[in-house]
């Protein structure tokens, strides 16, 4: 960071006093330094890294390592003092190195990211770069054409563009904030959006004349190779995508700045005359980016509306149903008796016991034990009319609420029903206490003790027997129980 900020300081100075030789070449030195250093670091990453990783880096390193050889060259011609036209050597091999290290991302370890987050992306860097490119044409290039002209200041323009596009992308990165910090992408998108700006700036001097001024970018060059440095030493994540994160919070503002620039820039051309064609076409696609982005935010926060109702009805059926059977739980149960007794509707409740299941357990494992309860689930379910509810509230005990009741004997016959079928596989028996409460103002839990202890005395009498103790023979009044009368 001192290194950086004396880079930073020099880059004033050097404004201030107009370049004198003597600073650039320490600006000179200290972007040479702070480049060897980062190649350093990176290589030895490379060397320490397998796979996808290790190819990452390694085009990192190499990507640094020629952009230190032009960094060098930047030195040499501002030691010379060499007035050599451009396209000069320095340029050209810092661009390609440049270049190169930007196809880390794309060859590195990680998922993809969704189709949806990179049209989103995409849309942000569009406008970003359009936006820059406002200013860019309105100060640099179309002064550029209409001073200098010809085929030389179309190239400057591509330079340019490129830059221009290389820089947006690094702020459309920079928006997303990873949980657990900063890792070597982000260090890497800091480093080409100092890069960019670095090359716009050196190719305004070269329309200006003063091509041989590529040192006094230095302590722009400082920071950028300072990133790079960064880089080496925080970690490249292999589990999620490259640039993976959320754009939230004042980061998620970063591609919106050059948006804010672009508007006045738009205003004062037009007030001062310099509004052109062209102008009124980048503003015109900033417009509808700015638009498609909108759209793109909204269609996205609707999806992620949708997907966290998704989640919420599963977490609500998780918490209320239960896992094997697919039946509802107990927790169900107290949640709806809660609307018990509003209408005056009466309401029986079947409390259902398996004869035997112990001791399938015991012999054959909980697996089979595991199908024996789906196979009751799967009889309920059959037998228990539509909207009413069969639980299951533990082991092998079972619930069925019929709300709002038939007749007290149409509800024994539902138990009557579920016992016969439950014998008839054969695997287990069944035994069924019933408690009924004609107007319906019995709570869960007095409902669940009255026919536990039907059930009670129907054990007693044998298995796979209803509402006992009495025979099924016996007159239907004498089957259930009502608020612990028989």
């Amino acid at each position: 960071m001192a290194v950086a900020g004396f880079g930073v300081a020099s880059q004033v100075v050097l404004v201030s006093a107009g370049f004198p030789r003597p600073l650039l070449v320490i600006a000179g030195v200290v972007a040479v330094a702070v480049a060897a250093g980062a190649v350093w670091v990176l290589a030895r990453r490379a060397a320490g890294a397998t796979g996808r990783e290790r190819l990452a880096w390694t085009l990192v390193a190499v990507g640094t390592l020629l952009w230190l050889v032009g960094t060098v060259l930047s030195l040499v011609t501002a030691i010379r003092g060499d007035q050599s036209p451009p396209p000069r050597p320095e340029a050209i091999i810092g661009g390609l190195g440049a270049t190169l290290a930007m196809f880390c991302p794309i060859v590195g370890p990680g998922p993809a990211l969704r189709r949806r987050e990179r049209l989103r992306m995409v849309a942000e860097g569009a406008m970003a770069a359009t936006a820059m490119f406002v200013p860019a044409w309105t100060y640099l290039l179309a002064p550029g054409y209409r001073d200098v002209g010809g085929l030389f200041t179309t190239l400057i323009a591509v330079a340019v563009c490129v830059q221009i596009c290389t820089t947006a992308v690094s702020l459309v990165l920079l928006s997303r904030r990873r949980a657990d910090g900063p890792t070597a992408f982000t260090m890497l998108a800091a480093a080409f959006g100092v890069f960019g700006i670095t090359t716009v700036v050196y190719c305004g001097f070269v329309l200006r004349g003063a091509s041989n001024q590529m040192a006094s970018v230095s302590a722009l060059m400082t920071v950028g190779t300072y990133l790079l440095l960064r880089m080496g030493r925080c970690p490249m994540p292999t589990d999620v995508p490259p640039w993976s994160g959320a754009a939230t919070g004042i980061r998620a503002g970063l591609p919106y700045l050059p948006v804010l620039g672009a508007f006045p820039v738009a205003v004062t051309s037009w007030f001062t005359g310099a509004f052109d064609g062209v102008l009124f076409t980048a503003m015109a696609v900033l417009f509808l980016l700015v638009l498609l982005r909108q759209f793109l935010a909204l269609y996205g926060n609707s999806l992620l509306l949708a997907e966290v109702g998704a989640a919420r009805a599963e977490l609500q059926y998780q918490a209320t149903h239960d896992h094997l059977t697919g039946l509802t739980n107990r927790k169900y149960l107290y949640e709806r008796a809660t609307g018990w007794g509003r209408a005056g509707a009466p309401i029986a409740l079947l409390l259902l016991d398996l004869d035997g299941f112990k001791q399938i357990n015991d012999r054959f494992g909980h697996a089979v034990g595991d199908e024996v309860l789906v196979e009751v689930a799967a009889v309920l379910t059959a037998v228990v009319p539509a909207g009413h509810t069969a639980s299951r509230l533990g082991g092998d005990e079972f619930a069925v609420v019929l709300e709002p009741a038939p007749p007290l004997a149409e509800a024994a016959a539902v138990g009557e029903r579920i016992v016969a079928l439950i014998s008839a596989a054969g695997r287990v028996g069944a035994s069924v206490g019933l408690a009924y409460e004609p107007a319906g103002r019995a709570t869960l839990g007095s409902m669940l003790s009255d026919a536990d202890a039907a059930l009670y005395r129907g054990h007693r009498q044998g298995p796979r027997r209803h509402a006992c103790p009495l025979t099924r023979s016996a007159p239907i009044s004498d089957r259930y129980i009502c608020h612990g009368q028989e």
